[in-house]
């Protein structure tokens, strides 16, 4: 059957539609970032470690009291004391480049003058910045913890404890190295250097620790 002039207008003009339809349409392969897949080059599945070293800690307050606060009398600060840290984690590798979960961290020294303890919980996140810009440090991370923490400190002797409950935060940096794959997990181990905080009303804790992370990744096949 013929079209008549108009018809056949139509008609071209509707399959010029469908044909700059189709080319305008895009595939996964073709851009869509968030259909494709994520891949796991370096760092994947569940991340569990603990990280330890040596601190250097320092530690002021009053005793958790509302009428011993700002008083003189019981306000107790340390010199720098040497001690030690730890932290475990257990996080989720989202890509390569940022793993994310909660972490659980111990603090102590214990000195013939001071005793000063930290422990604080809350949700870690690392990320790896150079994964694609600079391959040779792609496993040079940094990270920082938030979350709640709890200090005490005390002098050796006849003397009231200052301590308190509120808010500790953590940043550092670390760099990991390969060391085992097994099965498709593989373990890594590195230096890192960590500064933390609990702050509360009343009483402040600060250290500075330095020392060796362990991880181990369920999953992440090394590119190299």
């Amino acid at each position: 059957m013929k079209l008549g002039p108009l018809a056949a207008a139509a008609s071209s003009l509707f399959v010029a539609s469908v044909a700059s339809a189709d080319a305008l349409t895009v595939t996964p392969e073709a851009g869509d970032v968030a259909a494709l897949p994520v891949v796991h080059e370096r760092r994947g599945g569940l991340v569990v470690g603990a990280a330890g070293g040596l601190g250097l800690i320092g530690a002021s307050g009053y005793p958790n009291n509302a009428k011993f606060y700002n008083d003189r009398d019981y306000y107790s600060e340390t010199p720098l004391l040497v001690g030690w840290s730890t932290s475990f984690f257990a996080m989720l590798a989202l890509t390569d480049w940022v793993s994310v979960g909660p972490s659980f961290t111990i603090s102590e020294a214990d000195t013939a003058q001071w005793k000063s303890t930290a422990l604080a919980g809350g949700l870690r996140a690392e990320f790896f910045p150079l994964v694609h810009a600079v391959p040779r440090l792609a496993d040079l991370a940094i990270y920082g913890q938030v979350g709640v923490g709890a200090v005490a400190l005390r002098a050796h002797g006849p003397y009231p404890t200052s301590d308190g409950v509120q808010s500790f935060v953590g940043v550092g940096v670390h760099h990991e190295w390969r060391f085992v794959d097994f099965l498709g997990a593989h373990a890594s181990v590195g230096p890192y250097l960590e500064y933390d905080a609990v702050r509360s009303e009343p009483s402040d804790r600060n250290w500075l620790s330095l020392g060796l992370r362990v991880a181990l990744y369920t999953s992440g096949n090394k590119s190299d």
